[in-house]
């Protein structure tokens, strides 16, 4: 099964990069970029293409890694008071072995 997907994405990835150069090779002219503040002359459109979907994917993976480094960040709060919190428990109430075992089972944990 992993030989399948592994021929299927690199089937996938050959099958872009030919439609990719076959675009490139058919869109050599250059085109006019019309933007605010003016006006850019003299771009292959597979170029400006290629330029927009990388500050597309730019555009997402910023939002989406300052969130997930900002999830990282609490879950690592939060293991560092669960760990304080049972330095503390065991400080408070001292647990036997024998003792222990039957309290834990009760408790469902």
């Amino acid at each position: 099964m992993r030989w399948i997907r592994r021929a299927g994405m690199i089937a996938l990835f050959l099958g872009l990069l030919v439609g990719g150069w076959a675009f490139a090779g058919k869109n050599l002219e250059p085109i006019e970029i019309d933007y605010l503040a003016g006006r850019l002359p003299g771009f292959a459109l597979w170029k400006v293409l290629l330029a927009a979907g990388a500050l597309g994917a730019l555009a997402v993976w910023t939002p989406l890694t300052l969130s997930l480094l900002r999830l990282r960040l609490e879950v690592r709060r939060y293991r560092k008071e669960n760990a304080r919190m049972e330095v503390e428990l065991k400080r408070l109430r001292p647990v036997s072995d024998s003792a222990g075992a039957g309290d834990e089972s009760e408790l469902g944990d």
